[in-house]
């Protein structure tokens, strides 16, 4: 238990120091970014108020972590439960009202967590923080969107930067699926849902499957994300984004010129593929990782998030570095929500057949 938790709290508290980076430097161009901070770009998050803040990514992040533990509990005491990720856009619909807008037709007549939530009276997270209009919107609707009833055909990056903790248990079912159907409630393009499944994939082969180096944990998740859904047209697409990131990894081009090969990070194939090149251009080394993906033109904070993330789990917590876990704001509360989950996943480990193994 204690090596899961170690894995649960690295990747939640990494996603949120890897966003906290590259939030300074969203919407900045390489250009600017280097003549602000030096040839080499950002190299330490930079502190306003003495803490380094996080934008929406790592606030819906949280949330999604909230949602399928208190899901996972009242799924106990009643004996029965809906899927995760029902309870996760209860979650979102909470966090919706943290941002200052509402669900158009309330029914249920409010979100089913508000008066369990302990995050949404949480005065730090009542705040914008450039939250994606693809996801107000979507969760602004009368409905849930699903990967068989998409609300919109987005692809944006909004619905994977949110998804590392689907990984973090083995009781709801598959994560590239439950992660993809996570993804799938605000982006209905499988170019934004199909990235979301695939980590929490990633992450869930970190924590519970054998110890691989990296690489060939991201293409044992290619293998299982084209096993999945070989038959829709953007499959072999998506899957040649990421090994095109795990060849780049292996070559001495410039990171920022390889990054910028991927993309922009603003869709959700080339945000995982630009996090998956950093982590294997930096399998061994947490902050060298970060800087890498979020140094460029693109969506920083969130390759920056989906970098930390995965190599947060795959590190462990000790990794990361302590100035850095010093200066990043709620702390305590990222580690409580870290705390909550492991225990949820430790009682899930106690009572439930773990399939995990048939699955990986």
């Amino acid at each position: 238990m204690n090596q899961i938790f170690d894995k649960i709290k690295g990747s939640l508290m990494g996603g949120a120091i890897g966003d906290a980076l590259g939030y300074e430097i969203e919407f900045v161009k390489w250009d600017t970014i280097r003549s602000r901070f030096g040839s080499s770009g950002i190299q330490e998050p930079v502190l306003h108020g003495g803490k380094a803040v996080f934008s929406d990514d790592t606030q819906m992040t949280l949330f999604t972590a909230e949602g399928m533990t208190l899901g996972f509990w009242r799924s106990e005491e009643r004996g029965i439960g809906a899927e995760v990720a029902w309870y996760v856009y209860q979650a979102y619909l909470c966090w919706l009202r943290t941002q200052g807008f509402e669900k158009k037709k309330k029914e249920p007549a409010e979100p089913l967590w508000e008066h369990t939530s302990d995050l949404i009276s949480e005065p730090g997270l009542k705040v914008r923080r450039a939250p994606g209009s693809t996801c107000i919107t979507a969760l602004s609707d009368d409905r849930m969107g699903t990967i068989e009833d998409p609300l919109n055909n987005s692809k944006g990056c909004g619905g994977v930067m949110r998804t590392a903790p689907l990984g973090f248990m083995h009781c709801w079912g598959p994560p590239i699926i439950k992660g993809a159907e996570v993804g799938a409630i605000t982006h209905g393009h499988p170019g934004g849902w199909m990235p979301a499944g695939m980590l929490s994939d990633i992450i869930f082969r970190i924590i519970y499957g054998e110890s691989k180096p990296l690489n060939e944990i991201v293409e044992d998740s290619v293998r299982k994300m084209t096993g999945t859904w070989g038959g829709l047209w953007y499959t072999d697409e998506f899957a040649e984004m990421i090994r095109k990131a795990v060849r780049l990894a292996a070559t001495d081009m410039a990171e920022v010129d390889a990054i910028h090969s991927i993309g922009g990070g603003w869709v959700g194939d080339e945000a995982l593929a630009i996090a998956v090149y950093s982590c294997l251009k930096h399998p061994d080394d947490f902050r060298g990782a970060l800087i890498c993906a979020v140094n460029h033109s693109g969506d920083s904070d969130s390759t920056g998030a989906i970098t930390g993330n995965i190599l947060g789990a795959y590190l462990g917590y000790d990794t990361i570095p302590d100035e850095w876990i010093q200066t990043i704001e709620m702390k305590e509360l990222i580690l409580q929500e870290a705390e909550k989950i492991a225990k949820a996943a430790e009682y899930a480990d106690r009572t439930y057949i773990d399939h995990s193994k048939e699955y990986l």
